[in-house]
């Protein structure tokens, strides 16, 4: 066991806490370990600025200590951890508080990825392990949709919990809201051209894997729904389904996070939407996304190579 060449990066998310842990193999990304736990820290999250809560802060603290002992076990030095966020910290009013309080408990200094370098990493981490060319990456994140071709990325305030927010499971309203602010982004004669390869990554498409693989939340590994192809008529009929049935009964949906549960059809609603804009068929799921290239690129800017693929169980 090399411990020099293992990694790890952090995501702060706007619904979920995220850590990723890796290992340098070759021209490849090894898959130690992973976790989820849904602080949801920006509650409240609407069209604008929101104050992150204490209570949400405090769940995400409390999550963030579980991920530095697991680190810890893993052996990934402090140098090689990298703890980011996203939209959670770009839209809160009091963002220097809750950053203080994060930085010492986990002993690291807290990055906040702009829109487009958001955009930028999905891309560069969906790309590892999957063997398609030239596609279109959505990254749909608890509060915001980040979209890229590789070559300019954007971010636009849809995420899976700002809608639900704003618009509860209203299909329509969500709709309309994902079309405004892709419209002024892509051009409608270049939708088709643009979708040849669509890869979506983030909390929304994985679930939908694993429910539509009935596979089991204590059972998963990133393995079992990387790669995985998405119809957009899964995503009619996983809608549909859902919204038959409350809240606390969908927390016994196989393949679907408890924490998830009131969140997870305005999700859907957000990728309907997307993939009719784009008059895509279907998508490709990666597993392989914002954590996995901000990881790539620590390994390739410390190491000094090239990475390729994904190794999902080191030897």
């Amino acid at each position: 066991m090399n411990t020099l060449s293992r990694y790890a990066t952090i995501d702060i998310g706007s619904n979920s806490l995220r850590f990723l842990a890796v290992e340098s193999c070759a021209d490849s990304l090894c898959y130690l370990d992973s976790g989820i736990w849904t602080v949801r820290l920006a509650e409240g999250m609407g069209r604008g600025k929101y104050q992150i809560k204490e209570k949400a802060l405090e769940r995400t603290v409390v999550a963030l200590e579980e991920v530095c002992h697991r680190l810890d076990r893993l052996s990934v030095s402090l140098k090689r951890r990298l703890l980011f966020t996203t939209e959670s910290f770009r839209s809160s009013l009091n963002v220097s508080d809750a950053i203080g309080l994060i930085e010492e408990r986990a002993g690291l200094k807290v990055r906040i990825l702009e829109g487009w370098e958001e955009a930028f990493y999905s891309f560069k981490g969906a790309l590892l392990g999957t063997g398609l060319s030239d596609p279109l990456v959505f990254d749909l994140g608890g509060g915001s949709l980040e979209i890229s071709d590789g070559k300019k990325g954007f971010s636009l305030p849809v995420g899976a919990l700002r809608v639900k927010n704003l618009f509860g499971e209203d299909e329509e309203a969500i709709k309309n809201y994902v079309r405004s602010g892709l419209k002024g982004l892509f051009e409608k004669s270049s939708r088709r051209e643009s979708a040849k390869s669509l890869i979506g990554v983030g909390g929304t498409s994985s679930a939908a894997v694993m429910i539509l693989k009935k596979i089991a939340v204590n059972s998963y590994h990133p393995s079992k729904v990387h790669g995985s192809m998405v119809k957009v008529d899964d995503i009619r009929n996983l809608i549909l389904a859902l919204k038959k049935m409350k809240p606390e009964e969908r927390k016994s949906v196989a393949g679907l996070e408890p924490g998830r549960s009131d969140i997870i059809v305005s999700g859907l609603c957000v990728i309907k939407a997307l993939l009719e804009f784009f008059e895509a068929s279907c998508y490709f799921h990666s597993e392989c996304d914002l954590l996995w290239g901000l990881a790539a690129e620590m390994v390739e800017s410390g190491e000094a190579k090239k990475l390729y693929d994904v190794v999902w169980r080191c030897e």
